[in-house]
């Protein structure tokens, strides 16, 4: 017999594509999601509690409750019937009353260049009093460096860390010049760097592409010349993983998980006790995707303020 479950809020991303298809299979399961994928999109079913994004859609199933003791299995097949998703015979999911959750993608409350620049002072120390050594981890430390073009001093690094440091420093170089090409060779060495669904280089090029979105929009300056940058990087993201390419895209135009984009809005607009909370909550997403996304959107933020 079949679990029931509702769905509370749902994505556009994962709206639209459960739309388009009726039929699809479990792509992958962890703790607290598991992601099906239907038509050529994925879509994320959470736990309640997880924090929302454009691709997943969060359930009322209680949190702390392992997935998997739900009896969902990769490879199972997924049926759309009517408002109902049915999981082979382990789970239906009653979409009927769920609110469709729109992300923000810029603030309109900015109260000029000195006040964000405080603002993200405080969020670059926070960020490295809080954050974890791993995957990008070290960088942050580094951050006025790179953001500055420059190599730092460093010794220890982790794998991917070393690997990813010249190539982002070639990326904040190539996005300060509007060197579209030097943007594009930096982005095909970043993609794909690391382990996992999400690989670190791509969780950092996500929030360095929502952050030059953000900035830009909040601000009104440089849309053209944020745009050409992010979709220069998202020509590039056809050699990592189908989560690693949806969440890009949505990236590129500003859609992130809802900690992140409230850690924006709380740099560009908001108040201390706003920017400590939310770094803390970006820096829990995942294993080390939260560190690897806040290393991408301290950049991101430094370049677009500086070039602005």
């Amino acid at each position: 017999m079949r679990r029931f479950a509702r769905a509370a809020f749902i994505g556009p991303a994962a709206f639209d594509a459960l739309k388009r298809s009726t039929a699809g299979e479990v792509h992958s399961v962890f703790d607290r999601t598991f992601n099906i994928i239907i038509g050529d999109e994925l879509v994320g079913v959470a736990q309640s509690g997880v924090s929302r994004s454009p691709i997943n859609l969060i359930t009322d199933i209680p949190s702390g409750e392992n997935m998997s003791s739900l009896g969902v299995r990769k490879g199972m097949q997924v049926q759309k019937v009517g408002n109902r998703v049915l999981v082979d015979e382990a789970l239906e999911i009653s979409l009927e009353g769920a609110e469709l959750w729109r992300p923000k993608t810029s603030t309109e409350r900015c109260p000029g260049p000195e006040h964000i620049e405080r603002n993200l002072e405080l969020a670059k120390r926070l960020a490295v009093n809080k954050g974890g050594r791993e995957g990008l981890g070290q960088l942050l430390t580094h951050i006025d460096e790179i953001a500055a073009g420059k190599m730092p001093q460093t010794s220890n690094l982790n794998a991917v860390a070393r690997a990813a440091l010249p190539r982002l420093i070639d990326l904040v170089k190539s996005t300060k010049s509007e060197n579209v090409e030097g943007v594009k060779g930096a982005a095909q060495k970043l993609i794909g760097l690391g382990p996992g669904l999400s690989p670190s280089a791509d969780d950092a090029l996500s929030g360095f592409t929502a952050a030059l979105w953000w900035v830009s929009h909040s601000i009104g300056k440089g849309i053209d010349r944020v745009k050409k940058i992010n979709e220069t990087v998202i020509s590039c993201s056809g050699t990592t993983t189908l989560l690693s390419q949806q969440l890009l895209r949505h990236a590129a135009k500003g859609e992130t998980n809802e900690r992140v984009g409230e850690l924006l809005e709380a740099i560009l607009a908001g108040a201390p006790p706003d920017i400590e909370k939310w770094v803390e909550e970006v820096l829990k997403i995942g294993e080390t995707s939260g560190i690897d996304m806040m290393v991408g959107l301290l950049l991101g933020l430094e370049i677009g303020l500086e070039t602005d």
